[in-house]
């Protein structure tokens, strides 16, 4: 947890930026400044270990932030870091890369010099980590038999993230993604329970919960959401159950949906380790009309060949390549191969994490079919979506829906 008066340690060699860095900071925001013109000094030091933010310069002689990186890493440093450099962007995107491979966590990478601007900025992300470590704190602490109960009594409920078309901007999809209703503590991010439920060999509860929740709201919304595809995760462990295709079919039948409007998404870097064991389910899900998609496409290590082999109909871009791929010109390269490659290969491509109308903007030209992000709507109940697309289904008209 964060002190009352948090305090931000810059670890960099020019007392010149450091009494800068003071006076924008305690100036700038309520928190306490102190400085390092060393970093073996800030090594010996237990502020490193209580800091709310560290700011560490890359370009120091006599230990560089390489050097550094190394060294908080072997300290368990838990602390959130923002890297500072007059070095390329390229340069931190790197070593905010190596950061991460140390256990590290970076909420920033600014190129110097630190402006007025850039701090408010950073101050933000500051606020941003906190309010998610005390989450974490809150969360963390629930026991698998809490998890089970909510299961059991069907706790878990499905949120939607709409998914949009690029070329009419007309709602076309959703996402189903899991929340926890609490009783006491309200709405549960999936982060907390969902390993924990793969873990009991509880996935295929949760998925067969989602799934019924969602047909039912479809048979009693049947006119809204004919033409609504819907997505529905599932875990890689779920394709070892050969009966998996049957049960998930059985769901649909009893409340009338069709199952070519259900697309069962499943994460690339698990498919592949399992395409013997998952090949035969997904095919016979195919059969039974179900669609398919790739999701987290670029963060696991499928090629071209293995893709077609396998019997999906959507390839899902993850977040990380699409967000920023305006500025990024190595995220563009690989959105853009990526569509490239899929349309070889006849999939539909749908872009994650759009939030920039630069970002959508690139995508749109690379062939993104549809997209979903915050730059039009966040993940919503079932009775927010059916007011979102009543009476219409797009999004022109509705910025102040999207912005809720």
């Amino acid at each position: 947890m964060l002190e009352t008066t948090p305090i931000i340690v810059a670890i960099d060699d020019s007392q010149l930026v450091l009494t800068q860095l003071k006076l924008l900071i305690e100036n700038k925001t309520p928190c306490k400044f102190v400085g390092f013109d060393c970093g073996y000094k800030a090594l010996e030091s237990e502020l490193i270990h209580n800091a709310s933010l560290i700011l560490l310069d890359m370009n120091m002689p006599s230990i560089d932030g390489v050097e550094m990186l190394r060294k908080l890493g072997e300290l368990e440093v838990k602390q959130p870091l923002a890297l500072l450099s007059g070095e390329n962007s390229l340069f931190l995107k790197n070593a905010a890369a190596l950061a991460g491979l140390h256990g590290l966590t970076i909420v920033s990478s600014i190129e110097k010099p630190l402006s007025a601007t850039k701090l408010a900025e950073l101050y933000q992300g500051l606020l941003e980590s906190k309010q998610c470590s005390e989450v974490a704190h809150n969360q963390n602490s629930y026991s698998e038999q809490e998890i089970l109960f909510a299961l059991e009594n069907e706790q878990f409920l499905g949120y939607m993230q709409p998914k949009v078309c690029c070329s009419t901007e007309e709602i076309i999809g959703i996402e189903v993604l899991a929340r926890w209703l609490h009783p006491t503590d309200g709405l549960i991010s999936p982060y907390f329970f969902v390993n924990k439920l793969e873990k009991l060999g509880k996935s295929q509860d949760l998925s067969s919960l989602l799934l019924k929740q969602t047909s039912l709201f479809w048979k009693n919304n049947k006119a809204q959401l004919s033409s609504i595809q819907i997505s529905i995760n599932i875990s890689t462990t779920e394709l070892l159950d050969v009966s998996l295709p049957e049960k998930l079919y059985e769901i649909c039948v009893t409340n009338e949906m069709p199952t070519n409007l259900v697309t069962l998404e499943l994460t690339e870097s698990n498919i592949i380790k399992n395409i013997k064991q998952s090949l035969d389910v997904l095919l016979r899900l195919k059969l039974k009309g179900f669609k398919l998609s790739i999701d987290d496409f670029g963060t696991g290590y499928s090629s071209m060949k293995q893709l077609n082999e396998l019997p999906f109909d959507e390839l899902k871009i993850d977040r990380c390549f699409v967000d920023g791929c305006s500025t990024d010109p190595s995220k563009k390269i690989i959105v853009a191969s990526t569509c490239e490659m899929a349309n070889k290969l006849g999939l539909e491509v749908v872009a994650e994490g759009v939030e920039q109308e630069d970002d959508l903007i690139i995508v749109r030209e690379l062939g993104v079919k549809s997209i979903q992000g915050f730059y039009y709507f966040k993940p919503c109940s079932s009775d927010e979506f059916i007011r979102l697309i009543n009476p219409v289904s797009s999004i022109r008209g509705l910025t102040a829906i999207k912005s809720t």
